[in-house]
């Protein structure tokens, strides 16, 4: 993912001389040819094959698969795999087309939504070491996942198939990192009567749009919800902190964290929300929080990077804010300076939310972490 190439180009310069190894920067702006011609598609993969490694990203592999598909390559490693995890996307059958001698793929998270997922990882790693989609389902999937009755014996089979293509490691495997604790006093903040209303005029909305057919009511209603509890302002521009417990919490929990002088990053993948606490914030405590979200430029020719906002984060000693986009900077970065992890909105999926916080819980971290699911 984007985010994660300069992570990956640091790591490179750590571990490799640039002078004996070069690496080739394969992202952006790139000099390949996209349509299928033959002759082109050739030149780019013999310009290609003496480049011995080779930094790129998923789009660039989908936008370039011919030429990249010429490539003769010796290793060929997927960082965040879980990006391939969708049999059939031109992403996944982009990178399964990929010739190698050697693959690795590299996630946190290798079941997201369904062991569909994971067939698919291994469909890139080792093609029909699980057999066919449809026979995966049935022999594996199907009975593994029947919450009823789920299959023991199938799961121990796909365990003991799989088992010699896995490394896993967890964190306490290679490192000696402090606890972990998620704070619990926060998950149930009363509502505020301003909030009450606004949630019942929603839902009454939401009566009248269902009986009127509109098929899109359901998922507008909830996402109104979540933002009348997240801050009632987009409903109320009238609406001041009083309306808003969860905003009173959080500047509470932040004023005791200044007191300790250590770090907080506050996940919240919502543009309105993140600009509304980067006001509230500059006025209660004098910071310019910096936001990371998917508007943060990646490319240094445009000014600061993702990873240079956050490098200086991490820099600047003392008490200290950072907000990010559980979508677009939940993966992949170092964030070990913080401490402290609010997630001020919820992802809906629980795994993206376990890989955000191990943002600052990973190792080089000498601090116990604080997780925060404030919840009204």
């Amino acid at each position: 993912p984007v985010s994660l190439l300069e992570n990956w180009e640091n790591e490179y310069q750590k571990f490799f001389s640039p002078q004996n190894l070069p690496l080739c920067k394969l992202y952006g702006s790139v000099s390949l040819t996209k349509e299928n011609n033959p002759a082109k598609n050739q030149q780019d993969a013999k310009r290609l094959q003496f480049k011995q490694i080779i930094l790129t990203n998923y789009e660039t592999v989908r936008s370039y698969q011919i030429s990249l598909g010429l490539v003769d390559f010796a290793v060929i490693a997927l960082d965040e795999a879980q990006k391939i995890k969708t049999p059939g996307t031109q992403i996944t059958n982009a990178s399964k087309a990929l010739k190698a001698d050697f693959k690795i793929a590299c996630t946190g998270t290798p079941v997201e939504n369904s062991l569909t997922d994971l067939w698919c990882l291994f469909d890139f790693i080792q093609e029909n070491l699980l057999g066919p989609l449809n026979e995966f389902g049935k022999n594996y999937r199907k009975p593994i996942e029947n919450t009823e009755n789920n299959d023991e014996a199938a799961l121990l089979r796909l365990r003991e198939l799989i088992a010699p293509q896995v490394l896993r490691r967890m964190k306490h495997d290679v490192a000696d990192l402090p606890a972990k604790i998620e704070v619990d006093d926060c998950k149930n903040i009363e509502i505020s009567l301003l909030q009450r209303q606004l949630y019942i005029d929603v839902v009454n909305r939401f009566k009248k749009l269902s009986a009127q057919g509109n098929q899109g009511a359901m998922l507008t209603s909830l996402h109104s919800m979540r933002m009348i509890c997240a801050h009632p302002l987009q409903f109320q521009p009238s609406a001041n902190l009083n309306d808003s417990p969860k905003v009173n919490w959080l500047i509470k929990t932040l004023e005791s964290i200044k007191q300790k002088n250590e770090k907080v990053i506050i996940f919240t993948e919502f543009r309105d929300i993140q600009v509304f606490l980067k006001r509230i914030l500059l006025e209660r405590f004098g910071l310019n929080v910096t936001t990371v979200n998917g508007d943060s430029n990646t490319s240094s020719k445009k000014g600061l990077t993702r990873q240079n906002l956050i490098d200086k984060f991490q820099e600047k000693s003392g008490f200290n804010i950072i907000i990010l986009s559980t979508t677009a900077v939940g993966f992949g970065v170092n964030i070990q300076r913080a401490n402290h992890v609010i997630h001020y909105t919820r992802s809906w999926n629980p795994a993206k939310e376990d890989q955000a916080t191990d943002r600052a819980y990973r190792i080089g971290q000498d601090k116990e972490v604080f997780v925060y699911y404030p919840t009204v």
